[in-house]
């Protein structure tokens, strides 16, 4: 083991090297030869609205997979617990790899091989600005999340749906010394640019902001995001990264899409997401992963 979201215009549209908008292609109507790993992201992408996708279409769908030889594999900034709970490996769905929080922890056919967490300086000297009146918060990493008890009754629902394994604590500093990943912010009336510059100063570098949306941004550890996991899994795996395909709609999709043979982003996503992919998919709400993997891997 190592120790260690921007929408604008229309579906089906990349950026140039000028910075103009250009329609992206679809994908390959047969499966590319060479395809032996499928990842997606799981809120925008893979998941309907509500946080659905249709199980009984996937479950045949992951049988064939299988059948071909291409592994499944999940990237995602949410917590490994909630990812798998989606995938129940009783009903032959868990998928043969994980990257949670943001490609600080990855999974390989059941088995942790990365756990990366911030430096104890850099986590003491983020709550201390947290600790002052600022946004609600969740802390992950893997030994579970923290959450502290003041967080209002909406809060605590909100943060813990995507980071199911956690417990809660008294203060801010009662999360010092533990092993932290990631700090998931959330602020209903979004972020002021003197507080994120703030927080940024106080990190110096040992953990970056990310912005996930207009209330919601991550603390993540500098070099990990789902493109790096997943190249931990590839390389784990012994594959290559033109054999795999990925799917995203968010700009902390970017560099997965980018890294990729098929990068494809969904009919939903940001202008980010799209400069990033060489295809798009029909939406999220529209089962547009569902839609590409059935053409890649038909029924008899």
């Amino acid at each position: 083991m190592l120790q260690d979201g921007i929408p604008t215009s229309g579906p089906g549209l990349g950026v140039d090297v000028d910075g103009e908008e250009t329609t992206l292609p679809a994908p390959p109507v047969g499966r590319p030869p060479d395809l032996r790993v499928v990842a997606v992201d799981m809120d925008g992408t893979f998941l309907r609205t509500g946080s659905t996708y249709d199980r009984p279409r996937f479950t045949a769908l992951r049988r064939r997979m299988r059948a071909a030889g291409v592994r499944f594999v999940v990237a995602s900034g949410n917590q490994e617990a909630q990812l798998l709970s989606f995938f129940p490996a009783a009903d032959g769905l868990a998928p043969d790899g994980v990257v949670s929080d943001n490609g600080a922890i990855v999974l390989a056919d059941g088995v942790r091989i990365l756990e990366t967490c911030a430096p104890m300086g850099a986590l003491e000297r983020a709550l201390a600005v947290l600790d002052g009146g600022g946004p609600a918060f969740i802390a992950s990493g893997p030994d579970g999340a923290y959450l502290r008890q003041a967080e209002s009754p909406e809060m605590r629902e909100l943060l813990t749906f995507y980071h199911p394994d956690y417990r809660y604590v008294a203060r801010t500093t009662d999360i010092n010394g533990q092993r932290v990943s990631k700090i998931a912010l959330v602020d209903e009336r979004g972020f002021e640019q003197a507080f994120l510059d703030r927080l940024q100063a106080a990190l110096g570098g040992a953990m970056v902001p990310v912005v996930s949306g207009h209330d919601s941004v991550d603390l993540i550890v500098p070099g990990r995001h789902k493109a790096s996991g997943l190249e931990v899994l590839l390389a784990h795996w012994r594959l290559g990264r033109g054999q795999a395909a990925a799917f995203g709609d968010s700009s902390n999709d970017a560099e997965m899409l980018a890294c990729v043979g098929y990068g494809i982003a969904m009919g939903n996503a940001s202008r980010v997401a799209r400069a990033a992919a060489r295809f798009t998919a029909p939406s999220n709400d529209d089962d547009g992963v569902l839609e590409v993997l059935e053409a890649w891997f038909p029924a008899d």
